[in-house]
């Protein structure tokens, strides 16, 4: 979609300009025609002007004085002449016509009795023009017809590829900003792409929107149910009738109760420190050096719940770029979900390296429980939980999401071959070379 209406740009442009480009050459070849026939014209104009003004020079010099100028002059009512002294000052004008700014002008100096007089004689381009002149009247009237149509076809050419979809893209914004719906518009070429983008933003900002509002609600639930039982029981503990082995009672529940809060607190404050933007300190490391680190944080601890703990590298001499604080965050979290989902007896948890062409593969598997395939896509998200209880909500894979996504990455979960729930982390390749210490 995105190459059609690329494609249909361009199209409209390359008519725009072809159009245009035919206007103009069209305009400069008649104006060319109209121009050449206009100069022979003036050209022959000129001679006639020339030949007038030699018979007129003649005249006047045979006269005996200049008394007579004026009626040698009147005798060429076609022309309009002047008699100019040699400070050009006007001598004699004749009155048969007045100058236009069409005239065709000839000026041709004489002498009489030893004074130096001036010819200026001048005839209108146009006398003919019910003859032979009517392509220079076309000329005028069609190079302004070619003027204006030049300027509305420039002015429908900005107006449609750089005006409308600006005005179009501004009602949009207008109807959305109404409307709350971002209505469907197949703008072209960058307005397109703004709009397109602006689409996925909106929509992201709608899903976030919609993702703070459901934990604000399933944070609330879960307080609201421990605080409840806090009341209630704080209540209870202030009558006096209360034996002291109910009374210790009621006070463990309350402190287990408020425990409950406090760890759902935590597990917030921590979910929020991962979504705000923190430098990286990433670093090279390799599979052997990963395996070691995994072995020697968590295997004595699940040893001694009875839990087997594997790490199998299928891809020795392989590195990856990561940031170490966060990755061991997100193998303290997805195997504390493990332990929670494991049963009672034969716990079992393996974690398994594998390379691919430009990532490292890191599979976080166990034999527990499980999550319905239909639950797969949902299990990252903030304060989803497979406990319909809800005794308290989860964060810890939403957390592991965060981080892996900050670390250029992906997680994302399967069945697991041993019954239970995969957890599958991808990682880019680094060099050859370890630069992270253990």
């Amino acid at each position: 979609m995105k190459q059609g209406l690329r494609n249909n740009f361009k199209a409209d442009i390359a008519i725009a300009f072809l159009v245009l480009a035919a206007v103009i050459a069209f305009a400069f070849a008649f104006n060319s025609s109209v121009t050449n026939n206009v100069t022979d014209m003036m050209y022959n104009d000129r001679e006639t002007l020339t030949g007038y003004n030699n018979e007129i020079i003649t005249k006047l010099t045979a006269s005996e004085s200049t008394d007579d100028w004026q009626e040698i002059i009147e005798s060429y009512p076609e022309l309009a002449v002047i008699i100019q002294d040699s400070a050009n000052n006007v001598l004699l004008r004749s009155e048969n016509r007045t100058n236009s700014s069409l005239d065709v002008k000839v000026q041709t100096p004489f002498d009489y009795h030893g004074q130096a007089y001036m010819v200026v004689s001048s005839v209108y381009l146009l006398r003919d023009y019910e003859a032979d002149s009517r392509e220079l009247v076309r000329a005028y009237f069609i190079e302004f017809l070619i003027g204006i149509s030049t300027l509305f076809l420039l002015f429908f050419i900005v107006y449609t590829i750089i005006m409308r979809p600006y005005r179009k893209f501004y009602h949009a914004m207008e109807e959305y900003d109404r409307t709350g719906k971002l209505a469907e518009h197949r703008f072209k070429g960058y307005v397109g792409k703004i709009y397109q983008r602006f689409g996925q933003l909106t929509e992201h900002l709608e899903k976030e929107q919609q993702n703070q509002q459901r934990i604000i609600a399933n944070i609330s639930h879960d307080i609201k149910t421990p605080l409840t039982s806090i009341l209630g029981y704080a209540e209870r503990l202030r009558g006096d009738d209360l034996p002291p082995e109910r009374r210790a009672r009621y006070l463990e529940t309350i402190y287990g109760k408020a425990q409950e809060i406090q760890l759902l607190m935590d597990e917030f404050d921590e979910y929020l420190s991962y979504k705000m933007i923190a430098p990286l300190h990433m670093e090279s490391f390799s599979t052997e050096t990963m395996k070691t680190l995994l072995e020697n944080e968590y295997r004595s601890d699940l040893e001694l719940i009875n839990v087997e703990f594997l790490v199998l590298n299928h891809a020795p001499h392989t590195f990856a770029v990561l940031d170490r604080m966060r990755l061991n965050r997100v193998f303290g979290n997805l195997i504390s979900n493990s332990i929670k989902h494991l049963p009672a007896q034969d716990g079992r948890i393996v974690i398994e390296f594998t390379a691919k062409e430009d990532v490292l593969c890191i599979a976080v598997s166990d034999n527990g429980e499980g999550v319905p395939a239909d639950k797969m896509e949902v299990i990252f998200e903030p304060l989803y939980t497979s406990d319909e209880g809800r005794k308290v909500a989860g964060l810890g894979l939403a957390i592991c999401r965060e981080i892996m996504e900050s670390l250029g990455g992906t997680i994302s979960a399967k069945q697991a071959a041993l019954g239970g729930l995969c957890v599958c982390l991808t990682l880019p390749r680094g060099e050859k070379e370890e630069t992270g210490a253990i």
